[in-house]
């Protein structure tokens, strides 16, 4: 059985000197980044997710006595299910940057913690990207090929594709979960020992890998929806009169505008994330992070 090294990297640096390491490196300055944070994951940001919670789980509700015969009523559950997913654990990331939370007296250390529910919420939203690629390119073809499109996308297809991208997906980040072991650790800012977590010593290769993977997966997802997106809205143009007498016109519709949502809120961060491979520096622990910023919540 082979020996894994499963303890942190000591850095005999104090907490002043590892500010002074990468400050420089920082592209915006702790000040800027705190009210940023403020903003965005302690205010508003948090506002949309609760409500983005409740509204998932009425989503739920709504589809699960509606029926799940009907390939869109599927879809759309598997989609509902996979952001109250994904909001769930971005509501957790939001409360663990709050300053009161992160004064509490906790038995573990709340970045560690925070990076495995990172993962999960990574995990969720590729799940949330494929299967809106899927209803996307589902209601492209019922406008391109009607008469062939029910042929192709049947319940059965539908419910073995949305196990097949979440097995998948979450196998997509199981190397990450695999390089990281339960221990107690030492937390130099409260000068006491904490549950946390250690990782394997060959941690950075196997999460450049998981890295690179989780950001190809949703920017081709991505591609793909705009793709179907950029026909559809050109199709429904070009057919006005079918566009007035189809039954399914209301539900193309509706397709369209949770692409284009989904396109306006995922492009900024696939530009970040495309970046991000080719500058490790940029990454969550990379050296123009600001790590300071933790000392002043």
């Amino acid at each position: 059985m082979a020996d894994f090294n499963v303890t942190k990297p000591i850095d005999t640096r104090t907490n002043t000197e590892l500010v002074n390491a990468t400050k420089s490196r920082a592209i915006v300055s702790n000040e800027v980044l705190y009210y940023f944070l403020l903003f965005n994951l302690w205010g508003v940001g948090q506002g949309v997710c609760l409500f983005g919670i409740m509204t998932n789980i009425l989503n739920i509700i709504v589809f699960v006595k509606q029926g799940v015969k009907d390939t869109v009523n599927i879809s759309l559950l598997g989609l509902a299910t996979s952001d109250l997913g994904s909001q769930i654990t971005l509501c957790y990331a939001n409360i663990s940057f709050c300053p009161p939370f992160m004064a509490l007296d906790l038995p573990f250390v709340p970045n560690d913690l925070m990076y495995i529910i990172s993962w999960c919420h990574i995990m969720f939203t590729r799940i949330s990207t494929w299967i809106t690629a899927y209803i996307t390119l589902e209601r492209c073809l019922c406008v391109t090929a009607p008469l062939r499109v029910k042929n192709v996308f049947t319940p059965k297809r539908t419910v073995f594709y949305l196990q097949f991208v979440y097995i998948i997906m979450l196998a997509s980040v199981l190397p990450c979960f695999y390089t990281t072991r339960p221990a107690i650790v030492f937390d130099p800012v409260r000068n006491i020992t904490l549950l946390g977590i250690t990782f394997l010593e060959n941690r950075e290769t196997i999460e450049s890998i998981t890295f690179t993977t989780n950001n190809a997966i949703p920017t081709i997802a991505l591609c793909l929806v705009v793709i179907c997106t950029i026909i559809l809205v050109s199709t429904l143009r070009q057919k006005s009169k079918w566009r007035r007498q189809a039954t399914t016109s209301n539900v193309v519709k509706m397709v369209v505008l949770i692409s284009a949502i989904f396109i306006i809120c995922y492009f900024p961060g696939t530009v970040v994330f495309i970046y991000m491979l080719t500058d490790q520096d940029m990454r969550i622990d990379g050296v123009r992070r600001n790590p300071e910023i933790c000392y002043l919540l």
